[in-house]
């Protein structure tokens, strides 16, 4: 019987490999009432008001809206042993989570037609090092993500040669206007070996995302059905006073009259 993986050596792959997935989070049942609670709130026919449109794929507007019955597994013992394992040291929910819903159909490509392209969100200046254990954003599944199912797709290890040639000020300026890579316009070192991330329902994947990545069109009946909750490092007493005076810029107001005191510590609210 293979040697079960420890939170740490999720960890050491996100590091190396810019991903890793953790299994078994939310129980069956759990995943499915979430499931359901999903394609409840949010349908193809949602308006662009509620759900930011790309292709199939509908994301919903925050802080403007909420669905607290999926935002509460924020506070999942499961997901918060977890987090508290990548974080170094108390931690926030930084603000309301995400809930995403990519229906059958076009999104950006994909691997299967072999017309897909990554990007990375920007280009940071602070080495990945530097910031790994200070921030995180966990994407929660609620049905089983297969290949071609409009899987999240990354290059593994991308982010370190990303990394590397951010610093170069051509290189950087020419990202700053077209973010995106393609197998034709390859870099030089790069191994272009982009995979989906498919997990089954109720597990969780994070990664880093200044590694190469891209949603991808869904060619399943089935819908990708995914929730993200971003955790970040408390600060100082000043800084922390800062993000409670801005909570009602992150957090849906409604939501915040209906949370739980475990809930509001955790954005925290008190």
């Amino acid at each position: 019987m293979p040697k079960q993986k420890k939170i740490k050596d999720y960890r050491q792959q996100f590091i190396n490999q810019g991903y890793a997935i953790v299994e078994n989070v939310l129980t069956t049942e759990e995943a499915e009432e979430g499931s359901l609670i999903l394609l409840d709130k949010i349908r193809p026919e949602s308006p662009e008001s509620y759900a930011g449109i790309w292709g199939t794929r509908r994301q919903l507007k925050r802080p403007q809206h909420s669905i607290p019955e999926i935002a509460r597994w924020a506070t999942h013992p499961k997901l918060l042993e977890i987090v508290s394992n990548l974080i170094d040291g108390s931690f926030r929910l930084t603000d309301e989570p995400l809930p995403i819903v990519t229906f059958p159909g076009k999104v950006c490509g994909c691997l299967k037609d072999g017309n897909w392209r990554g990007h990375t969100d920007g280009l940071s200046r602070i080495p990945f090092l530097e910031r790994e254990g200070k921030a995180v954003s966990i994407w929660l599944t609620l049905a089983d993500i297969e290949p071609s199912g409009g899987a999240t797709t990354l290059i593994p290890g991308s982010h370190w040669l990303i990394e590397k040639m951010a610093v170069d000020p051509e290189f950087r300026a020419k990202k700053e206007r077209n973010n995106t890579y393609t197998a034709e316009d390859n870099l030089d070192g790069l191994d272009w070996n982009p995979k989906e991330i498919t997990l089954k329902a109720g597990g969780i994947f994070f990664f880093n995302d200044q590694a190469i990545h891209s949603a991808s069109d869904n060619l399943l009946r089935q819908p990708r059905l995914i929730c993200a909750y971003g955790f970040t490092k408390r600060g100082n007493q000043e800084e922390e006073l800062s993000a409670r005076q801005s909570i009602h810029k992150r957090f849906n107001s409604d939501h915040l009259e209906i949370m739980d005191d475990q809930m509001k510590r955790l954005i925290g609210l008190v």
